[in-house]
């Protein structure tokens, strides 16, 4: 463990004993929140993803099934917890619920995407307030925006919730901004970031076949390889996951 952890491996008895100023949990050393043996790592089960982000599938099918109001609420409030610098929270949730509304946002959406989110028992989508966020300076004079940053965070957050909830919540790029914003009455400083599809997951048989093959093809990743940077960038970290596909073809 790092210096200032709030745990210490005691190597000797193989446990969880409180660090120095902290109060022991108890004779077996853990604490209430925390029931884990803390061993050498060489030894250690290798530790796996949480089930709602290896689980997660982007999936198409709905059943028929109404998301219930307290479910609704839990993923609102997966939203709400995510973090965001200054804790400046710019992230919105607009939820097309009136049978008006439903049908606007789904006019809304690309020729594509109206060939299965209409099928979702619940619409809506994430936007942002830039306005609300605050705008950090490089070093240089230059400035970056996050809000979209936060807003992805939360989307991530929803998602996640979602599968743990045992739910789908499918977001979607392909719509028209200007048109979903219309459908809520929203200024037009405020940005859509996606719409989301979400419901219980249903027939993939339902769908058009060329959709149906996606719900139950293996999700194609790109390799850590790819994604990690150690110290220095290098030609294997600038290659698209687009590209890898047409060389896998």
């Amino acid at each position: 463990m790092q210096p200032g952890r709030p745990v210490t491996e005691d190597a000797e008895a193989g446990r969880i004993a409180a660090a120095p100023g902290k109060v022991d949990a108890g004779e077996d050393g853990h604490f209430r929140s925390v029931a884990v043996v803390l061993r050498s790592w060489h030894h250690a089960p290798m530790p796996e993803l949480l089930p709602a982000l290896a689980n997660r599938r982007a999936s198409r099918a709905f059943s028929s099934r109404p998301v219930e109001d307290e479910l609704q609420h839990v993923l609102w409030m997966a939203v709400s917890v995510a973090p965001s610098h200054g804790n400046t929270q710019p992230t919105r949730i607009l939820v097309a619920h009136a049978p008006e509304s439903r049908a606007a946002l789904i006019s809304s959406l690309s020729e594509g995407n109206r060939n299965w989110a209409p099928a979702a028992p619940l619409l809506f989508a994430i936007a942002a307030v830039p306005s609300h966020d605050t705008t950090p300076q490089d070093f240089g004079g230059t400035t970056r925006e996050v809000w979209a940053m936060h807003a992805g965070i939360a989307i991530g957050n929803l998602m996640a919730q979602a599968t743990a909830l045992g739910l789908i919540a499918h977001p979607m790029a392909g719509f028209d901004e200007p048109g979903v914003r219309a459908v809520f009455g929203a200024p037009d400083d405020v940005r859509i970031l996606a719409v989301v599809a979400a419901g219980y997951p249903g027939d993939p048989a339902s769908l058009p076949e060329d959709l149906a093959r996606k719900e139950t093809a293996p999700q194609d990743r790109l390799a850590l390889e790819h994604l990690v940077v150690f110290d220095r960038w290098s030609d294997v970290n600038a290659v698209s996951a687009r590209e890898l596909r047409r060389r896998n073809r």
